[in-house]
């Protein structure tokens, strides 16, 4: 095995501070054309105190559009022009510069200065625990800084979330990261070798027992030489990203499995990754809102559970679709989102996650495919974050399985999908409950996700746990669902014993 040869290094003061300000610097976008700025030099401070930090506010530019500069006063690069009547959140930043008062925001994508005489609070709009300053992140998801795409080394700022998010986000830039290298609390790096043996990796583990990289770290990151041929961690286990932990369980019934009148089955054993059953198994159907497991698992990995999401949906428009209620300028803690995608199934909701996290719906579903690849799953292809689907979003039984027994492998995400009902506390609430009706109709069940279109017809994805053996039931077009699920759990749990 080759080894990697790291210098002995600290990352000091100086970088870390210039590291954190590029993560706080987001990606520009060419300045539109002249608009109502800060022109007129009024002085705003007798007048009106600040909008408060987590609340959020509405552009009004006379008509027009409001630039965001990169730093505050007129000198300041224009990075955006924000369109009259759109949202931003208020970060916890105010100066006074070209005797005009500045206040930096966030849309979700960017973060910038406004000159805040543009600015009116949003109805509704108090600060709230999910949108408060103090959970308001400022650091853009994923990556930024540069990231090599072949034998190199870069330093970059991680946006949030686990090992497997940036992962993720360098192969989405290109690289194959062979390692990762990060400061301690004392200041001594500590790296991370993807393939390696866990011994390896042990000083990694201790350091982030809990698996979390919070948002503004700074990552030192080697990519491997596609020359090499080098084998990623995903590949050399079972597809779905985790390694069996126990032989797969052993056939003793007699009985058959019942028939169900789905299109495509699995009967899946968490632990051994083992198929107990099929039908149809591999075939490429759509999966409708199944598609959502991805669309968290992309969300999990990669952003910060706090982070306040300010959304420009307005679920009024997404007609006969299943959605939580998002209505432009709604702010919510990215955390709460993840129960209106995984409960209730908004459709609304996957299209605010992946616009914030992915920059754009198209750039979300980029990540989401790669994720599938990542975790060596090949019938998948995804178009959408949240299902409706086009006539190449398709994935099969197998995969919806194996993602779900990857999903349940994240705390966070074994969370929601057991919750039966839930509220999202952010600028207002808003109640949901589970469209999962076995949670309460069978006894161990616990997890996953229902879906259903016109063209995919119902399906469904259902963990149960017995005696500490979870089992996964995937039905894919099946106009009886839940007696299927619920007579396909009975089969496995009984006709089969655990080593």
């Amino acid at each position: 095995m080759r080894t990697l040869t790291v210098p002995r290094l600290r990352l000091s003061a100086a970088v870390l501070v210039a590291a954190v300000t590029l993560g706080a610097l987001l990606t520009t976008r060419p300045a539109q054309a002249a608009v109502p700025d800060a022109d007129a030099h009024v002085e705003l401070f007798a007048t009106r105190d600040p909008l408060p930090p987590g609340s959020s506010a509405v552009v009004r530019a006379e008509g027009e559009c409001l630039r965001m500069r990169e730093t505050p006063g007129l000198s300041g690069r224009a990075i955006a022009c924000l369109a009259e009547g759109s949202t931003v959140v208020i970060l916890p930043s105010v100066q006074t510069v070209d005797a005009l008062r500045w206040q930096l925001v966030n849309t979700g994508q960017l973060t910038g200065w406004v000159a805040d005489q543009y600015l009116a609070p949003h109805a509704g709009a108090a600060t709230s625990a999910a949108c408060s300053a103090g959970n308001t992140v400022a650091y853009r998801p994923g990556l930024t800084g540069f990231v090599p795409t072949a034998g190199g080394t870069g330093m970059v700022v991680w946006g949030g979330g686990t090992l497997a998010g940036v992962e993720n986000a360098a192969l989405m830039r290109g690289c194959t990261p062979k390692a990762v290298w990060t400061s301690r609390p004392d200041g001594e790096l500590v790296g991370y070798l993807f393939g390696a043996p866990d011994f390896l990796n042990n000083a990694w583990r201790s350091t982030f027992a809990d698996g979390w990289l919070s948002g503004g770290r700074v990552i030192l990151i080697v990519c491997e030489d596609p020359g090499t041929g080098r084998t990623t961690a995903a590949a050399v286990t079972l597809p779905g990203g985790i390694p069996p932990r126990a032989p797969p369980p052993i056939f003793t019934g007699r009985a058959p499995a019942p028939n169900a009148t789905a299109a495509a089955v699995v009967v899946l054993d968490e632990a051994s990754g083992a198929v107990l059953y099929q039908k149809n198994g591999r075939d490429r159907l759509p999966p409708a809102s199944l598609t959502k497991i991805a669309t968290a698992i992309v969300a999990i990995e990669g952003m910060e559970p706090s982070v306040a999401i300010t959304t420009d949906v307005d679920s009024r428009l997404m007609a006969d679709s299943s959605v939580l209620g998002l209505i432009p300028g709604d702010c919510f803690a990215s955390g709460d989102l993840l129960y209106g995608l995984l409960l209730p199934s908004g459709n609304d909701v996957a299209v605010a996650i992946a616009r914030y996290q992915g920059g754009t719906e198209l750039a979300f579903v980029q990540q989401m495919n790669t994720l599938v690849r990542r975790l060596g799953l090949t019938d998948t292809m995804f178009t959408d974050p949240h299902g409706l689907g086009s006539p190449i979003h398709r994935s099969s039984a197998y995969d919806i399985a194996m993602l779900a027994r990857y999903g349940m492998s994240l705390p966070r995400f074994r969370e929601v999908v057991k919750t039966a009902s839930y509220t999202a506390r952010g600028v207002r609430n808003l109640s949901m409950l589970n469209t999962n009706a076995l949670l309460s109709s069978y006894p161990s069940a616990d997890g996953v996700k229902t879906g259903f279109t016109d063209d995919a017809g119902r399906t469904l994805v259902v963990s149960a746990t017995k005696n500490g053996k979870r089992l996964y039931v995937v039905l894919l077009n099946d106009p009886n669902r839940d007696t299927d699920a619920r007579a396909l759990l009975d089969w496995a749990f009984v006709n089969h014993v655990w080593p």
